[in-house]
């Protein structure tokens, strides 16, 4: 599965670290400057939360892919680069960067059932944890319905 000298479907670098997609994980490489304080992430595809393009007035956009542990860290901090599973999108890489997230939101919607871990404890917290990850962008709506559908068991 990994590592087994495919090459990646889209790739591009930026700034803080690069990001190489393949057909079921991706991989995620502090730049030289960041290689002290990061390490090299190999990500399965199946364990992406959700991946988001954030793009702040003033502010270099980047791609930023959310794994289950980094919610439950509330970890956003683009300055860590591949620790924070962050790519900056520098010009040019824009149309890369939402290829990586076109492929990956396909690959979710053909596993739905793993698209998305529920919170613990009971329904109704389980669908208010649901909703806020909702409303902060870090689901889509699509997602949320999936998921709630499962959790009420419809």
């Amino acid at each position: 599965m990994f590592g087994n000298n495919e090459k990646p479907i889209v790739k591009f670098g930026g700034g803080t670290s690069s990001i190489e997609l393949y057909n079921d994980y991706l991989i995620i490489k502090p730049s030289l400057s960041q290689k002290m304080s990061g390490s090299t992430k190999t990500i399965p595809l199946d364990s992406v939360v959700s991946v988001n393009i954030v793009t702040k007035m003033l502010m270099t956009p980047y791609l930023q892919i959310m794994t289950p542990g980094m919610i439950a860290d509330k970890k956003k901090d683009i300055t860590k680069g591949s620790d924070a599973n962050v790519v900056l999108i520098q010009p040019g890489n824009m149309k890369k960067a939402k290829e990586i997230q076109e492929y990956i939101t396909n690959y979710k919607m053909r596993s739905p059932e793993q698209a998305i871990t529920p919170p613990a404890g009971n329904n109704f917290d389980s669908l208010e944890q649901l909703d806020e990850l909702r409303k902060k962008g870090i689901i889509t709506k699509e997602e949320f319905n999936i998921k709630k559908k499962q959790i009420l068991g419809i």
